[in-house]
């Protein structure tokens, strides 16, 4: 069962911070994280150039043996162009992609051609990066089977029903959850693995849950999936995408840059109040 961490990615005045990035992903894949997730929506991946997520994918193939890159792109040959640059990496293991996006009249045909384009465009696996809430369609088992070239899906659905059809339907394909507070649910019912935001600040204690379900110790699991939903609602409030950037430091000890607007860095008052919040939580989720 994989730990894959969706990495934050650091700014400093407007401008990435690689050597921060590269730290942080071998911070974190020190303590148990397993595989790295660049580009995704913790790490800002709409909202970056095509040379700054090259950029990042570089930095982090330097940094980990395990990479997913995410392409996703309203602009067709800028995701292909991304997968094909991707092959240069051998620690590329998947391209991921978000469905195509805005446009809320594409038929299943034209999604699912999307995903087809993108599969002959690589050697590598392709995974859907399957989340409803952002993307404002969600291709669920049934449309992910009929693309057919799909090799995995990242799933971002609080329903844990909903990431295992998958699985039923496809036994072949990698399935991960990616709803951190779905980390023990994916564990205990067998899913791939996790594609887990938390995993930015709390590594060692997602390597612990993961290993309390192995052992079958199911009080200690659940006792660190509460801790980590205290931390997700204290932090939701003040808009989880910049407050993950105070959560590194908070639990791991460092400065982990800040976002870059629209996404803004969270102001004093909130930055305190976050701290103030989690202090509980911090304490039940501490090695």
């Amino acid at each position: 069962m994989d730990i894959i961490a969706p990495v934050v990615t650091p700014f400093r005045n407007g401008r990435l911070d690689l050597d921060l990035y590269a730290e942080h992903i071998r911070n974190i894949t020190a303590k148990g994280v397993d595989a790295i997730f660049v580009a995704g929506t913790t790490g800002l991946g709409p909202a970056l150039s095509v040379e700054e997520r090259k950029a990042l994918l570089e930095a982090a193939a330097s940094a980990a043996r395990r990479v997913i890159f995410q392409v996703g792109s309203l602009v067709l040959d800028q995701a292909l162009a991304l997968a094909k640059y991707a092959e240069r990496f051998d620690a590329v293991e998947a391209i991921a992609s978000v469905p195509p996006y805005y446009f809320p009249r594409l038929s299943e045909r034209q999604i699912a051609k999307y995903f087809r384009d993108l599969c002959a465009a690589t050697t590598r696996p392709v995974y859907l990066y399957n989340y409803p809430a952002a993307v404002g369609r969600d291709v669920d088992a049934k449309a992910a089977r009929e693309i057919g070239c799909l090799k995995g899906v990242k799933d971002t659905n609080d329903s844990i029903a909903h990431t295992l059809a998958y699985k039923r339907l496809m036994p072949h394909m990698r399935v991960y959850n990616g709803s951190d507070s779905l980390v023990l649910a994916s564990f205990s019912v067998g899913l791939d693995g996790v594609v887990a935001s938390s995993a930015n600040y709390v590594p060692e204690a997602l390597a612990r849950l993961r290993e309390y379900v192995a052992r079958g110790d199911l009080e200690r699991a659940r006792s660190l999936q509460f801790a980590i939903d205290e931390v997700l609602e204290a932090a939701r409030p003040l808009g989880y995408s910049s407050a993950v950037y105070e959560l590194v430091e908070i639990f791991q000890g460092y400065d982990a840059g800040e976002p870059r607007p629209p996404i803004y860095p969270l102001d004093p008052e909130e930055r305190a109040w976050l701290r103030a919040s989690v202090a509980q939580a911090r304490s039940k989720l501490a090695p």
